[in-house]
Protein backbone atom coordinates (compact mmCIF):
# COMPACT_ATOMS: atom_id res chain seq x y z
CA UNK A 1 0.00 0.00 0.00
CA UNK A 2 2.90 2.29 0.68
CA UNK A 3 3.73 1.66 -2.86
CA UNK A 4 1.03 2.52 -4.79
CA UNK A 5 0.38 5.52 -1.96
CA UNK A 6 3.71 6.77 -3.15
CA UNK A 7 2.74 6.29 -7.06
CA UNK A 8 -0.68 7.89 -6.02
CA UNK A 9 1.10 11.15 -4.51
CA UNK A 10 3.52 11.65 -7.12
CA UNK A 11 1.02 12.66 -9.70
CA UNK A 12 -1.20 14.90 -7.10
CA UNK A 13 2.49 16.87 -6.71
CA UNK A 14 2.58 17.95 -9.92
CA UNK A 15 -1.07 18.37 -11.02
CA UNK A 16 -0.25 20.58 -7.60
CA UNK A 17 2.70 21.94 -9.09
CA UNK A 18 0.85 23.51 -12.12
CA UNK A 19 -1.97 24.40 -10.22
CA UNK A 20 0.14 26.51 -8.39
CA UNK A 21 1.42 28.17 -11.35
CA UNK A 22 -1.47 28.63 -12.78
CA UNK A 23 -3.26 30.45 -9.80
CA UNK A 24 -0.01 32.50 -9.10
CA UNK A 25 -0.41 33.67 -12.49
CA UNK A 26 -3.89 34.79 -12.45
CA UNK A 27 -3.10 36.37 -8.83
CA UNK A 28 -0.67 38.24 -10.68
CA UNK A 29 -2.72 39.27 -13.66
CA UNK A 30 -5.67 39.87 -11.54
CA UNK A 31 -3.35 42.34 -9.60
CA UNK A 32 -2.17 44.18 -12.01
CA UNK A 33 -5.89 44.83 -13.33
CA UNK A 34 -6.92 46.14 -10.18
CA UNK A 35 -4.02 48.51 -9.38
CA UNK A 36 -5.09 49.78 -13.42
CA UNK A 37 -8.39 50.53 -12.43
CA UNK A 38 -7.94 52.11 -8.97
CA UNK A 39 -5.05 53.83 -10.22
CA UNK A 40 -6.16 57.01 -12.75
CA UNK A 41 -2.49 58.03 -13.12
CA UNK A 42 -0.67 56.92 -15.62
CA UNK A 43 2.52 56.84 -14.31
CA UNK A 44 1.69 53.62 -11.67
CA UNK A 45 4.28 51.66 -11.03
CA UNK A 46 4.52 48.12 -11.89
CA UNK A 47 4.05 45.53 -9.47
CA UNK A 48 6.72 43.06 -8.89
CA UNK A 49 6.01 39.58 -9.14
CA UNK A 50 5.09 38.25 -5.54
CA UNK A 51 5.46 34.53 -3.93
CA UNK A 52 2.75 33.07 -1.46
CA UNK A 53 4.52 32.19 1.01
CA UNK A 54 4.55 28.68 1.95
CA UNK A 55 3.38 26.61 4.90
CA UNK A 56 4.07 23.69 6.59
CA UNK A 57 2.71 24.11 10.42
CA UNK A 58 5.63 25.92 11.80
CA UNK A 59 5.71 29.35 12.70
CA UNK A 60 1.79 30.08 12.53
CA UNK A 61 2.57 34.11 13.29
CA UNK A 62 5.20 34.36 10.76
CA UNK A 63 3.46 33.17 8.33
CA UNK A 64 -0.06 34.80 9.35
CA UNK A 65 2.20 38.17 8.82
CA UNK A 66 3.92 37.07 5.01
CA UNK A 67 0.17 36.21 4.01
CA UNK A 68 -1.46 39.80 5.18
CA UNK A 69 1.32 41.51 3.21
CA UNK A 70 0.68 39.76 0.39
CA UNK A 71 -3.27 40.67 0.08
CA UNK A 72 -2.08 43.96 1.03
CA UNK A 73 -0.47 43.85 -2.35
CA UNK A 74 -3.06 42.22 -3.95
CA UNK A 75 -6.00 43.73 -2.50
CA UNK A 76 -9.78 42.94 -3.17
CA UNK A 77 -9.00 39.07 -3.35
CA UNK A 78 -12.15 37.63 -2.12
CA UNK A 79 -11.91 35.05 0.88
CA UNK A 80 -12.46 31.96 -1.13
CA UNK A 81 -9.73 32.42 -3.13
CA UNK A 82 -7.33 33.19 -0.08
CA UNK A 83 -8.43 30.14 1.66
CA UNK A 84 -7.69 28.41 -2.24
CA UNK A 85 -4.12 30.22 -2.55
CA UNK A 86 -3.34 29.41 1.37
CA UNK A 87 -3.93 25.66 0.45
CA UNK A 88 -2.56 25.01 -2.55
CA UNK A 89 0.93 26.46 -0.62
CA UNK A 90 0.44 24.11 2.16
CA UNK A 91 2.76 21.06 2.72
CA UNK A 92 3.03 18.17 5.34
CA UNK A 93 0.51 18.80 8.45
CA UNK A 94 -0.61 21.91 7.34
CA UNK A 95 -2.37 20.04 4.43
CA UNK A 96 -3.48 17.44 6.35
CA UNK A 97 -5.26 19.54 8.66
CA UNK A 98 -6.88 21.15 5.76
CA UNK A 99 -8.61 18.80 4.12
CA UNK A 100 -9.74 17.40 7.53
CA UNK A 101 -11.03 20.87 7.70
CA UNK A 102 -12.72 21.10 4.45
CA UNK A 103 -14.65 17.82 4.81
CA UNK A 104 -15.96 19.34 8.30
CA UNK A 105 -17.18 23.08 6.50
CA UNK A 106 -20.69 22.73 5.27
CA UNK A 107 -20.35 26.12 3.05
CA UNK A 108 -17.64 28.42 1.81
CA UNK A 109 -14.93 29.10 4.24
CA UNK A 110 -14.12 33.11 5.24
CA UNK A 111 -10.46 33.55 5.61
CA UNK A 112 -10.28 35.31 9.11
CA UNK A 113 -12.95 32.40 10.52
CA UNK A 114 -10.36 30.07 8.71
CA UNK A 115 -7.12 31.49 10.29
CA UNK A 116 -8.88 31.47 13.23
CA UNK A 117 -8.96 27.64 13.39
CA UNK A 118 -5.69 27.26 12.11
CA UNK A 119 -4.59 28.98 14.94
CA UNK A 120 -5.51 26.86 17.79
CA UNK A 121 -4.31 23.84 16.03
CA UNK A 122 -0.62 25.62 15.22
CA UNK A 123 -0.47 29.11 17.17
CA UNK A 124 1.35 27.22 19.91
CA UNK A 125 3.71 24.52 17.87
CA UNK A 126 6.97 24.47 19.14
CA UNK A 127 7.56 28.02 20.12
CA UNK A 128 6.73 27.83 23.77
CA UNK A 129 8.74 25.27 25.07
CA UNK A 130 11.78 27.00 24.39
CA UNK A 131 12.96 30.83 25.19
CA UNK A 132 13.81 33.13 22.05
CA UNK A 133 15.36 35.88 24.17
CA UNK A 134 17.63 35.26 26.96
CA UNK A 135 16.03 35.12 30.11
CA UNK A 136 16.81 37.44 32.80
CA UNK A 137 16.78 37.18 36.36
CA UNK A 138 14.92 39.31 38.42
CA UNK A 139 15.88 40.95 41.50
CA UNK A 140 12.45 41.41 43.03
CA UNK A 141 9.61 38.84 41.93
CA UNK A 142 5.66 39.54 41.74
CA UNK A 143 4.26 38.04 44.61
CA UNK A 144 1.06 37.93 46.62
CA UNK A 145 0.20 40.34 49.48
CA UNK A 146 1.38 39.26 53.06
CA UNK A 147 -0.99 39.60 56.12
CA UNK A 148 1.80 39.78 58.22
CA UNK A 149 4.82 41.42 58.80
CA UNK A 150 8.06 39.47 59.97
CA UNK A 151 7.65 40.57 63.80
CA UNK A 152 4.19 38.56 63.62
CA UNK A 153 2.36 41.74 64.17
CA UNK A 154 -0.97 42.59 62.05
CA UNK A 155 -0.44 45.79 59.65
CA UNK A 156 -3.76 47.59 58.43
CA UNK A 157 -3.42 45.68 55.14
CA UNK A 158 -6.58 46.00 52.92
CA UNK A 159 -7.87 43.17 50.70
CA UNK A 160 -7.98 43.39 46.75
CA UNK A 161 -12.15 44.58 46.80
CA UNK A 162 -14.71 43.29 44.51
CA UNK A 163 -14.77 46.48 42.46
CA UNK A 164 -11.14 46.28 41.89
CA UNK A 165 -10.28 45.42 38.54
CA UNK A 166 -7.76 42.16 38.33
CA UNK A 167 -4.42 42.17 36.36
CA UNK A 168 -2.57 38.76 35.99
CA UNK A 169 -2.74 35.31 37.52
CA UNK A 170 -2.22 35.88 41.18
CA UNK A 171 -5.53 37.45 41.59
CA UNK A 172 -7.58 36.43 38.71
CA UNK A 173 -10.91 34.37 39.21
CA UNK A 174 -13.05 32.24 37.12
CA UNK A 175 -15.91 35.07 37.36
CA UNK A 176 -14.43 38.35 36.90
CA UNK A 177 -17.32 40.48 36.19
CA UNK A 178 -14.83 43.37 34.41
CA UNK A 179 -13.32 40.52 31.63
CA UNK A 180 -16.40 41.88 29.01
CA UNK A 181 -14.34 45.10 29.83
CA UNK A 182 -10.96 43.96 29.27
CA UNK A 183 -12.16 41.77 26.36
CA UNK A 184 -13.62 45.01 24.81
CA UNK A 185 -10.70 46.93 25.19
CA UNK A 186 -9.00 44.21 22.99
CA UNK A 187 -11.12 44.10 20.49
CA UNK A 188 -10.80 48.36 20.47
CA UNK A 189 -7.09 47.34 20.10
CA UNK A 190 -7.63 44.99 16.87
CA UNK A 191 -10.11 47.42 15.51
CA UNK A 192 -7.74 50.50 15.80
CA UNK A 193 -4.47 49.05 14.85
CA UNK A 194 -3.00 49.82 11.28
CA UNK A 195 -3.49 45.48 10.57
CA UNK A 196 -6.35 43.60 10.00
CA UNK A 197 -7.73 41.98 13.49
CA UNK A 198 -6.21 38.41 12.36
CA UNK A 199 -3.23 39.95 11.68
CA UNK A 200 -2.97 41.91 15.24
CA UNK A 201 -3.49 39.05 16.88
CA UNK A 202 -0.76 37.15 14.91
CA UNK A 203 1.68 40.08 15.91
CA UNK A 204 0.53 40.57 19.65
CA UNK A 205 0.73 37.38 20.67
CA UNK A 206 4.53 36.41 18.75
CA UNK A 207 5.33 39.74 20.34
CA UNK A 208 4.23 38.24 23.83
CA UNK A 209 5.42 34.58 23.31
CA UNK A 210 9.22 36.31 22.28
CA UNK A 211 9.01 37.53 26.49
CA UNK A 212 7.03 34.58 27.70
CA UNK A 213 9.45 32.84 29.86
CA UNK A 214 10.78 36.08 31.46
CA UNK A 215 7.17 37.40 31.90
CA UNK A 216 6.66 33.69 33.83
CA UNK A 217 9.83 33.75 35.65
CA UNK A 218 8.60 37.58 37.23
CA UNK A 219 6.42 35.72 39.34
CA UNK A 220 7.23 33.92 43.08
CA UNK A 221 4.84 31.50 42.71
CA UNK A 222 5.14 29.33 40.04
CA UNK A 223 1.92 27.45 40.50
CA UNK A 224 -0.10 30.71 39.55
CA UNK A 225 1.32 30.25 35.74
CA UNK A 226 1.85 26.26 35.31
CA UNK A 227 -1.62 26.72 35.92
CA UNK A 228 -2.48 28.01 33.00
CA UNK A 229 -1.35 27.09 29.12
CA UNK A 230 0.96 28.84 26.65
CA UNK A 231 -2.31 29.73 25.44
CA UNK A 232 -3.86 30.81 27.79
CA UNK A 233 -1.13 33.03 29.54
CA UNK A 234 -0.47 34.58 26.49
CA UNK A 235 -4.29 36.07 25.90
CA UNK A 236 -4.02 36.96 29.53
CA UNK A 237 -0.96 39.14 28.79
CA UNK A 238 -2.30 40.40 26.31
CA UNK A 239 -6.00 41.19 26.91
CA UNK A 240 -4.70 42.59 30.51
CA UNK A 241 -1.84 44.09 29.39
CA UNK A 242 -3.49 46.07 26.91
CA UNK A 243 -6.53 47.05 29.41
CA UNK A 244 -3.87 47.69 31.88
CA UNK A 245 -2.04 50.32 29.43
CA UNK A 246 -5.60 52.05 28.53
CA UNK A 247 -6.40 52.56 32.29
CA UNK A 248 -2.22 54.17 32.17
CA UNK A 249 -2.96 56.69 29.46
CA UNK A 250 -6.29 57.98 29.93
CA UNK A 251 -4.66 58.65 33.72
CA UNK A 252 -2.17 60.50 31.95
CA UNK A 253 -4.73 62.37 30.33
CA UNK A 254 -4.72 60.94 26.80
CA UNK A 255 -9.10 60.15 27.03
CA UNK A 256 -9.52 61.59 23.56
CA UNK A 257 -6.67 59.72 21.97
CA UNK A 258 -8.12 56.09 23.31
CA UNK A 259 -10.96 56.91 20.45
CA UNK A 260 -13.59 55.42 22.77
CA UNK A 261 -17.14 57.14 22.69
CA UNK A 262 -17.89 59.89 24.92
CA UNK A 263 -20.54 58.16 26.93
CA UNK A 264 -18.40 54.94 27.53
CA UNK A 265 -18.69 53.19 30.74
CA UNK A 266 -15.33 53.58 31.79
CA UNK A 267 -13.29 55.77 29.01
CA UNK A 268 -15.39 58.57 28.61
CA UNK A 269 -14.22 61.88 27.30
CA UNK A 270 -13.21 64.53 30.19
CA UNK A 271 -16.15 66.50 29.49
CA UNK A 272 -17.46 64.01 31.45
CA UNK A 273 -15.06 62.36 33.46
CA UNK A 274 -15.84 59.20 36.25
CA UNK A 275 -16.40 59.61 39.37
CA UNK A 276 -13.57 60.67 41.68
CA UNK A 277 -14.72 57.35 43.56
CA UNK A 278 -14.05 55.18 40.36
CA UNK A 279 -10.10 57.09 39.60
CA UNK A 280 -9.06 56.07 43.26
CA UNK A 281 -10.04 52.15 42.70
CA UNK A 282 -8.03 52.12 39.66
CA UNK A 283 -5.45 53.49 40.90
CA UNK A 284 -5.82 51.18 43.96
CA UNK A 285 -5.64 48.14 41.89
CA UNK A 286 -3.19 49.16 39.44
CA UNK A 287 -0.66 49.55 42.76
CA UNK A 288 -1.82 46.63 44.64
CA UNK A 289 0.51 44.01 45.94
CA UNK A 290 0.49 41.39 43.53
CA UNK A 291 -1.69 42.63 41.12
CA UNK A 292 0.41 43.22 38.71
CA UNK A 293 1.31 42.64 35.05
CA UNK A 294 5.31 42.56 34.50
CA UNK A 295 6.51 45.21 32.72
CA UNK A 296 8.51 43.23 30.32
CA UNK A 297 4.82 42.64 28.67
CA UNK A 298 3.74 46.24 29.16
CA UNK A 299 6.91 47.81 27.02
CA UNK A 300 6.67 44.84 24.32
CA UNK A 301 2.40 45.99 23.68
CA UNK A 302 3.25 49.80 23.96
CA UNK A 303 5.28 49.24 21.08
CA UNK A 304 2.71 48.02 18.92
CA UNK A 305 0.79 50.17 16.17
CA UNK A 306 -2.47 50.92 18.06
CA UNK A 307 -0.73 52.10 21.60
CA UNK A 308 2.10 53.90 19.04
CA UNK A 309 -0.76 56.01 17.53
CA UNK A 310 -2.05 57.15 20.48
CA UNK A 311 1.18 58.27 21.88
CA UNK A 312 1.82 60.65 19.11
CA UNK A 313 -1.24 62.02 18.51
CA UNK A 314 -1.39 63.25 22.50
CA UNK A 315 -0.22 66.28 23.99
CA UNK A 316 1.54 64.49 27.40
CA UNK A 317 2.92 66.41 29.89
CA UNK A 318 5.40 65.50 33.31
CA UNK A 319 2.62 65.52 36.19
CA UNK A 320 3.47 66.10 39.62
CA UNK A 321 0.93 63.10 41.31
CA UNK A 322 3.47 60.20 42.41
CA UNK A 323 1.01 57.40 40.88
CA UNK A 324 1.00 59.29 37.79
CA UNK A 325 4.54 60.24 37.93
CA UNK A 326 5.68 56.08 38.40
CA UNK A 327 3.28 55.65 35.30
CA UNK A 328 4.27 58.38 32.87
CA UNK A 329 8.37 57.58 33.51
CA UNK A 330 8.27 53.72 33.96
CA UNK A 331 5.86 53.15 30.21
CA UNK A 332 5.07 56.56 28.33
CA UNK A 333 8.39 58.81 28.47
CA UNK A 334 10.30 55.98 27.09
CA UNK A 335 8.18 55.72 24.09
CA UNK A 336 8.03 59.61 23.60
CA UNK A 337 12.07 59.56 23.58
CA UNK A 338 11.63 56.20 20.96
CA UNK A 339 9.77 58.54 18.82
CA UNK A 340 11.55 61.48 18.34
CA UNK A 341 14.16 61.91 15.70
CA UNK A 342 17.83 60.47 16.15
CA UNK A 343 19.46 64.04 16.06
CA UNK A 344 16.94 65.38 18.63
CA UNK A 345 17.93 62.29 21.15
CA UNK A 346 21.36 63.14 20.36
CA UNK A 347 20.71 66.86 21.98
CA UNK A 348 18.73 65.70 24.36
CA UNK A 349 21.59 62.97 25.47
CA UNK A 350 23.83 65.69 26.03
CA UNK A 351 21.26 67.78 28.12
CA UNK A 352 20.46 65.09 30.24
CA UNK A 353 24.32 65.15 31.95
CA UNK A 354 23.02 68.28 33.34
CA UNK A 355 19.50 68.07 34.16
CA UNK A 356 18.56 65.22 36.37
CA UNK A 357 15.13 65.06 36.06
CA UNK A 358 16.82 63.22 32.79
CA UNK A 359 19.12 61.27 34.44
CA UNK A 360 16.64 59.54 37.19
CA UNK A 361 14.41 58.91 34.23
CA UNK A 362 17.70 57.25 32.44
CA UNK A 363 19.21 55.48 35.86
CA UNK A 364 15.36 53.93 35.93
CA UNK A 365 15.43 52.73 32.95
CA UNK A 366 18.66 51.40 33.61
CA UNK A 367 17.32 49.11 36.50
CA UNK A 368 15.14 47.53 34.89
CA UNK A 369 11.76 46.74 37.76
CA UNK A 370 9.84 43.97 37.11
CA UNK A 371 6.81 45.23 37.69
CA UNK A 372 5.19 48.87 38.41
CA UNK A 373 5.58 48.76 42.12
CA UNK A 374 9.09 48.06 42.21
CA UNK A 375 9.07 51.11 39.54
CA UNK A 376 7.48 53.34 42.46
CA UNK A 377 9.62 52.34 45.05
CA UNK A 378 13.28 53.05 43.01
CA UNK A 379 11.58 56.57 42.13
CA UNK A 380 11.33 57.18 45.50
CA UNK A 381 14.22 55.78 46.73
CA UNK A 382 16.72 56.90 44.03
CA UNK A 383 19.79 55.97 42.68
CA UNK A 384 22.45 54.71 45.21
CA UNK A 385 25.03 57.43 47.35
CA UNK A 386 28.56 56.37 46.97
CA UNK A 387 29.97 57.10 50.77
CA UNK A 388 29.57 53.81 51.76
CA UNK A 389 33.45 53.75 53.11
CA UNK A 390 32.48 56.80 55.21
CA UNK A 391 29.50 55.25 55.99
CA UNK A 392 30.97 51.82 57.57
CA UNK A 393 33.76 54.31 59.81
CA UNK A 394 31.52 56.18 61.41
CA UNK A 395 29.17 53.06 61.86
CA UNK A 396 32.45 51.49 63.54
CA UNK A 397 32.98 54.25 65.69
CA UNK A 398 29.44 53.82 67.41
CA UNK A 399 29.03 49.88 67.04
CA UNK A 400 30.96 49.23 70.47
CA UNK A 401 28.84 52.14 72.38
CA UNK A 402 25.16 51.94 70.86
CA UNK A 403 23.37 48.64 68.81
CA UNK A 404 21.61 49.59 66.07
CA UNK A 405 18.06 50.04 67.83
CA UNK A 406 19.12 52.43 70.92
CA UNK A 407 20.70 54.62 69.04
CA UNK A 408 17.91 55.26 66.54
CA UNK A 409 15.49 55.22 69.60
CA UNK A 410 17.26 57.87 71.80
CA UNK A 411 17.99 60.66 68.88
CA UNK A 412 14.64 60.67 67.89
CA UNK A 413 14.21 64.73 67.73
CA UNK A 414 11.58 66.77 65.71
CA UNK A 415 12.19 69.80 62.81
CA UNK A 416 10.77 72.22 66.03
CA UNK A 417 13.96 70.53 68.42
CA UNK A 418 16.66 70.45 65.99
CA UNK A 419 15.75 74.56 64.45
CA UNK A 420 16.12 75.31 68.29
CA UNK A 421 19.75 73.57 68.11
CA UNK A 422 20.63 75.33 65.50
CA UNK A 423 20.05 73.08 62.30
CA UNK A 424 18.80 74.44 59.13
CA UNK A 425 16.44 72.21 57.01
CA UNK A 426 17.30 72.79 52.55
CA UNK A 427 15.76 70.38 49.93
CA UNK A 428 18.17 67.66 49.01
CA UNK A 429 19.92 67.75 45.64
CA UNK A 430 19.76 64.00 45.20
CA UNK A 431 16.92 62.11 44.16
CA UNK A 432 14.99 60.45 46.46
CA UNK A 433 15.01 59.07 50.03
CA UNK A 434 19.05 58.36 49.88
CA UNK A 435 19.67 61.55 48.59
CA UNK A 436 19.01 62.54 52.46
CA UNK A 437 22.47 63.92 54.21
CA UNK A 438 24.02 65.87 57.09
CA UNK A 439 26.30 68.38 56.34
CA UNK A 440 27.97 70.93 58.92
CA UNK A 441 30.01 73.64 57.75
CA UNK A 442 31.49 77.29 59.39
CA UNK A 443 30.27 80.33 57.72
CA UNK A 444 31.14 83.84 59.99
CA UNK A 445 32.70 81.90 62.86
CA UNK A 446 29.03 80.33 63.34
CA UNK A 447 28.41 76.48 62.55
CA UNK A 448 25.77 75.91 59.70
CA UNK A 449 24.36 72.40 60.32
CA UNK A 450 22.11 71.26 57.15
CA UNK A 451 19.68 68.82 56.72
CA UNK A 452 19.06 68.10 53.20
CA UNK A 453 15.25 66.25 52.64
CA UNK A 454 14.13 65.31 49.28
CA UNK A 455 10.59 67.59 48.49
CA UNK A 456 7.29 65.41 49.20
CA UNK A 457 4.28 66.39 47.06
CA UNK A 458 1.00 65.94 49.26
CA UNK A 459 -1.42 64.94 46.88
CA UNK A 460 -4.63 62.78 47.45
CA UNK A 461 -3.12 59.55 46.29
CA UNK A 462 0.14 60.15 48.72
CA UNK A 463 -0.66 57.79 51.51
CA UNK A 464 -2.42 55.15 48.88
CA UNK A 465 1.36 54.79 47.41
CA UNK A 466 2.96 55.28 50.92
CA UNK A 467 0.77 52.14 51.63
CA UNK A 468 1.46 50.13 48.93
CA UNK A 469 5.31 50.71 48.99
CA UNK A 470 5.09 49.96 52.66
CA UNK A 471 2.73 46.62 52.14
CA UNK A 472 5.29 45.75 48.96
CA UNK A 473 8.50 45.58 50.74
CA UNK A 474 6.78 43.43 53.67
CA UNK A 475 5.33 41.50 51.27
CA UNK A 476 8.99 40.93 49.48
CA UNK A 477 10.12 39.98 52.57
CA UNK A 478 12.95 42.05 52.70
CA UNK A 479 14.83 42.39 56.13
CA UNK A 480 13.54 44.90 58.41
CA UNK A 481 16.83 46.97 57.65
CA UNK A 482 15.99 46.63 54.14
CA UNK A 483 13.05 48.12 53.97
CA UNK A 484 14.28 51.41 52.56
CA UNK A 485 10.55 52.92 52.22
CA UNK A 486 9.32 51.66 55.74
CA UNK A 487 12.67 53.03 57.18
CA UNK A 488 11.98 56.72 55.62
CA UNK A 489 8.23 56.98 56.60
CA UNK A 490 9.44 56.36 60.00
CA UNK A 491 12.61 58.78 59.49
CA UNK A 492 10.08 61.45 58.39
CA UNK A 493 7.38 60.76 61.03
CA UNK A 494 9.66 61.64 64.13
CA UNK A 495 10.57 64.21 61.98
CA UNK A 496 7.62 65.95 61.19
CA UNK A 497 5.33 64.59 64.79
CA UNK A 498 2.52 67.98 64.52
CA UNK A 499 1.52 70.06 61.83
CA UNK A 500 3.87 73.16 63.59
CA UNK A 501 6.91 70.42 62.09
CA UNK A 502 5.03 70.30 59.02
CA UNK A 503 4.54 73.76 58.41
CA UNK A 504 8.74 74.59 59.61
CA UNK A 505 9.73 72.05 56.94
CA UNK A 506 7.12 73.07 54.51
CA UNK A 507 8.08 76.65 54.35
CA UNK A 508 11.49 75.61 53.15
CA UNK A 509 10.08 74.33 50.05
CA UNK A 510 10.24 70.49 50.95
CA UNK A 511 6.69 69.72 51.67
CA UNK A 512 4.72 70.65 48.54
CA UNK A 513 0.68 71.01 48.13
CA UNK A 514 -2.30 72.89 49.61
CA UNK A 515 -2.32 73.67 53.40
CA UNK A 516 -4.86 70.77 54.02
CA UNK A 517 -2.77 68.70 52.74
CA UNK A 518 0.39 69.68 54.60
CA UNK A 519 -1.71 69.33 57.94
CA UNK A 520 -2.37 65.94 57.01
CA UNK A 521 1.10 64.58 56.78
CA UNK A 522 2.01 63.73 60.35
CA UNK A 523 -1.32 61.85 60.99
CA UNK A 524 -0.42 59.92 57.70
CA UNK A 525 3.47 59.33 58.78
CA UNK A 526 2.39 58.40 62.04
CA UNK A 527 0.02 55.45 60.33
CA UNK A 528 1.86 53.97 58.31
CA UNK A 529 5.62 54.03 60.80
CA UNK A 530 6.66 50.75 61.61
CA UNK A 531 9.56 49.53 63.76
CA UNK A 532 12.00 48.53 61.57
CA UNK A 533 15.36 49.62 62.07
CA UNK A 534 16.66 52.43 59.28
CA UNK A 535 18.66 51.11 56.72
CA UNK A 536 21.97 52.39 56.45
CA UNK A 537 21.89 55.91 55.03
CA UNK A 538 19.33 57.18 57.45
CA UNK A 539 21.33 55.33 60.18
CA UNK A 540 24.26 57.36 59.39
CA UNK A 541 22.25 60.69 59.08
CA UNK A 542 21.16 59.73 62.37
CA UNK A 543 24.38 59.11 64.22
CA UNK A 544 25.46 62.69 62.41
CA UNK A 545 22.72 64.68 63.71
CA UNK A 546 23.11 62.63 67.20
CA UNK A 547 26.77 63.58 67.34
CA UNK A 548 26.41 67.11 66.24
CA UNK A 549 27.00 69.88 69.04
CA UNK A 550 27.14 73.52 68.31
CA UNK A 551 30.32 75.35 68.24
CA UNK A 552 32.14 76.21 71.71
CA UNK A 553 32.38 79.70 70.98
CA UNK A 554 28.56 80.21 69.81
CA UNK A 555 27.53 79.19 73.70
CA UNK A 556 29.09 83.12 74.44
CA UNK A 557 28.45 84.42 71.12
CA UNK A 558 25.63 86.65 72.70
CA UNK A 559 28.37 87.58 75.25
CA UNK A 560 30.78 88.04 72.92
CA UNK A 561 28.55 90.08 70.23
CA UNK A 562 27.29 92.11 73.74
CA UNK A 563 31.07 93.16 74.47
CA UNK A 564 31.66 93.80 70.98
CA UNK A 565 28.82 96.32 70.36
CA UNK A 566 29.75 98.42 74.34
CA UNK A 567 32.87 98.41 72.97
CA UNK A 568 31.75 99.70 69.38
CA UNK A 569 29.68 102.02 71.40
CA UNK A 570 32.13 103.42 73.63
CA UNK A 571 34.63 104.06 70.67
CA UNK A 572 31.84 106.06 69.06
CA UNK A 573 31.46 108.47 72.15
CA UNK A 574 34.66 109.28 72.71
CA UNK A 575 35.61 109.57 68.99
CA UNK A 576 32.78 112.06 68.35
CA UNK A 577 33.85 114.64 70.80
CA UNK A 578 37.27 115.66 69.37
CA UNK A 579 35.49 115.54 65.52
CA UNK A 580 33.06 118.32 67.40
CA UNK A 581 35.55 120.15 68.62
CA UNK A 582 37.98 120.29 65.67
Amino acid sequence: MEEASGRHEEPTEINQTKCIQDLSNRVYELGLKIEQLSNSSSNTAMLPRIEFPRFSGEDFSGWIYKCDQFFQVYKNTPDELKVRLASIHMEGDALRWHKKYIKRQNSASVWDEYVREMRTTFGDRGESTRPLVEMKKHRRRICRLQEMDDDGDENEIYELKEDHFRFGPIYATSEDKYYKYKLEAWEHVQKNSDERPAVTIGIYTSAVRLIEEEAKSCYADEGVTKSLTGPQFREMMIQDGCFFLQLALYLLGGSQQLGYPADHDIFCKRSNPPRFRDVKNWIEAMFFVGNQIPLVVLKELIKQSYFQKVIKAGKWKQPSELCRRALYELLLLPELEAQKSSAWRAAKGLWGKVFASRIQWLWLQHQGPTDLLHGLQLLILGPEQKEEEEHEDLEAQYETANSSGAIDETTSSSATDLKQSGMHFWPSEGIGSRGICFTNTVFLCHGYPILHLPPILMEDDTELMFQSLRNYEISQKLGVSKREVCSYIRFMSELIPTPDDAKLIADKGIIQGNLKSKHKLPGILRGLASRDNYNQNLRVVKLKISDYSPPIWKKYWHIISLGLIITSLQTVYTILPYYKSS
